[in-house]
């Protein structure tokens, strides 16, 4: 039974086994609902902590505009200037963009973890592993902006939730959620570090030392 946004952070947060049991038949449309709640908050606490708030909705619509392609509609020093009605077009068109972008990144997760949960075991459905990667985002999405200490867990923090969320709502044991979880974050680094080896040996104007 769905406990609403507020009730979901502090379950997530302060009891996340018997919040993730509350919401294991969650519908995905109200978790993606969820997912975009948090963003926006994200976008609002992240964006003014880092650059204000006017500079930070400006951030928000040149990556807008950049991402689509097009060019910005106004100088980098302007957004100030142009008045109340620009500055809610602004923002609109910001929390548009970190919601498409966030849930892209949600569900880009949610297909690599998922294959690996099936590897693990796992035999529920594409959208159960989804949930699960929403879920765990929660203390990144409301956390990371804190220096230094709290920023700095987290992300582990949402990793244990992701495990706790996979074999909650996959139902399977806690090692497998453990390897389902794990294997593909070794693997992208693996990846990773194999890829930016091949980049520096490969370019001859890079010294590898």
């Amino acid at each position: 039974m769905s406990i609403g946004f507020v009730g979901k952070v502090k379950g997530f947060i302060l009891d996340p086994t018997q919040t993730l049991i509350a919401h294991k038949d969650e519908r995905l449309g109200d978790a993606l609902r969820y997912s975009a709640i948090l963003l926006t908050i994200f976008l609002a606490i992240y964006g003014g902590a880092l650059n204000g708030v006017i500079p930070g909705l400006e951030t928000g619509v040149y990556i807008a505009f950049l991402s689509a392609g097009l060019d910005p509609p106004f100088g980098a020093d302007s957004l100030a200037s142009l008045g109340i009605f620009r500055v809610i077009i602004a923002s609109i068109i910001s929390i548009i963009s970190t919601i498409i972008y966030g849930v892209a990144i949600l569900f880009i997760a949610g297909i690599i973890f998922h294959i690996f949960v099936y590897i693990a075991g796992g035999r529920k459905n594409f959208s159960t592993t989804i949930r699960a990667v929403i879920y765990a985002a929660t203390p990144s999405l409301l956390f990371l902006w804190i220096p230094p200490l709290i920023g700095l867990i987290a992300i582990p923090w949402s990793l244990a939730l992701v495990i706790l969320a996979i074999r909650e709502l996959h139902e399977i044991s806690t090692s497998r959620a453990v390897i389902a979880t794990i294997l593909p974050i070794i693997l992208i680094f693996i990846l990773t570090a194999l890829s930016l080896a091949a980049f520096i040996f490969s370019d001859p104007t890079i010294t590898p030392y």
